[in-house]
């Protein structure tokens, strides 16, 4: 199954992290008035594929705020 998602963050987009320590994976939620996009794994996905996923998102994360800061530098003024 393939599924696309488009997300838009507003001003009032929260984003938090829920931990479980060792008794559950964790849960990253973005939410706001009238969105929500929930991240986590299923208990069939091993371990080892989650972390690859949870590194790419870190990554890919880290470049979007790079090319966020650089896009916010030549629009100072938000346009």
């Amino acid at each position: 199954m393939t599924v696309t998602i488009g997300f838009h963050a507003a001003a009032d987009t929260r984003v938090d992290l829920f931990t479980y320590g060792t008794e559950g994976t964790p849960i990253l939620d973005l939410s706001g008035s009238e969105h929500s996009l929930t991240i986590s794994a299923f208990s069939r996905v091993s371990n080892a594929d989650h972390l690859a996923f949870a590194k790419a998102l870190a990554t890919a994360a880290a470049e979007y705020v790079t090319a966020l800061e650089t896009y916010a530098a030549a629009h100072p003024d938000g346009s």
